[in-house]
């Protein structure tokens, strides 16, 4: 391997993205390639050239380029724009999707690098040994864990931090998935995944756009890509619940015939009746979206190695040459 796109996604961040650049220029001194980082502009009010204009002088970085989007689009699409940029460039050997804002260590990438071990197509991705954010968002982020585990019967450990072959990103730029949410679009794609433990780091300046929020529609985002999955789950939890009720009703109509002095008048309709709508609420909701998922298959999906060229504005060379600039 010699030669590594970087994919980071920037939003209103290029104080970090700065220290990022010098991060890396001191981590490619000891890498045995070239590195090229392509910056997803995602939208930024800020004042770029002002602030990279600070830049000290970069020896060791083969290039670096800004790509402005036409419209802010989110964290996980951006790098699924990057992504595609990168899979029609064909001039690197693997990509590496980071942040910018210096939680995902430079001094790191020589770990993902040695568990790619030589392979001509690999997917590492970097396991999280410990988050430095605060106590609330752990606790929140922990339950988003679970429920995804509990939904899909999947484990996802890992982040955006990874480093794929880009025989592997021709690939997984075909998932429509990606345009969603990048780790559960390689659990869904079924790549062979390399865990490597990396402990997170500390933002380089300001605070994180992560807040509550955002982080709950990242879960659901993610948890959306297994929607086929949620919803047979949700089908057989409906089918069970429909036989239960229905013994339950069963049971009313035999103690109300053979029992009818112990029990209160009335109280065997009243439950039947609450039983069965909740029989009729439960197929109904279940069967409603099981159609809903089949009639989305049948219609035109978003295909990032396709469709991301409409949301990119301007790429610019910040100083450097692509890998495919001729020498």
């Amino acid at each position: 391997m010699k030669r590594v796109r970087i994919v980071t996604p920037v939003f209103n961040d290029w104080t970090s993205f700065r220290r990022l650049l010098e991060e890396l220029d001191k981590a490619a001194v000891s890498l045995p390639f070239r590195l090229f980082v392509s910056a997803i502009d995602d939208g930024s009010t800020e004042d770029t050239d002002s602030i990279l204009a600070e830049l000290p002088p970069l020896t060791h970085l083969a290039g670096v380029e800004i790509v402005h989007l036409a419209v802010n689009v989110g964290h996980q699409r951006a790098i699924a724009i990057g992504l595609g940029l990168a899979s029609d460039d064909a001039d690197s050997e693997a990509v590496l999707i980071m942040d910018a804002d210096g939680e995902d260590p430079p001094a790191s990438l020589g770990s993902l690098v040695e568990a790619a071990n030589g392979r001509p197509d690999f997917c590492v991705v970097a396991q999280r040994k410990k988050r430095l954010e605060s106590t609330l968002f752990k606790i929140f982020y922990g339950l988003y864990k679970l429920l995804f585990r509990l939904v899909t019967g999947r484990t996802i450990t890992f982040g955006n931090f990874s480093l794929l072959s880009i025989g592997y990103i021709h690939r997984i730029v075909m998932i429509p998935d990606l345009w969603n949410n990048l780790p559960a679009a390689i659990l869904r794609s079924k790549l062979p995944i390399t865990f490597v433990p990396i402990q997170r780091d500390r933002r380089y300046a300001g605070k994180s756009h992560m807040n509550l929020t955002s982080l709950i529609v990242h879960g659901l985002s993610a948890i959306s890509v297994y929607a086929d999955t949620i919803f047979v789950r949700l089908l057989m939890l409906a089918i069970g619940l429909t036989i239960v009720s229905v013994i339950s009703i069963a049971i009313l109509l035999v103690l109300r015939i053979f029992s009818p002095a112990h029990a209160t008048p009335g109280w065997a309709t009243t439950i039947a009746f609450g039983l069965a709508i909740i029989i009729l609420q439960v197929l109904f909701t279940a069967l409603s979206s099981i159609l809903m998922l089949l009639n989305n298959r049948v219609q035109k999906l978003f295909l990032p190695k396709v469709d991301y060229l409409p949301y990119v504005g301007l790429r610019r060379r910040l100083f450097g040459r692509a890998f495919h600039d001729p020498a």
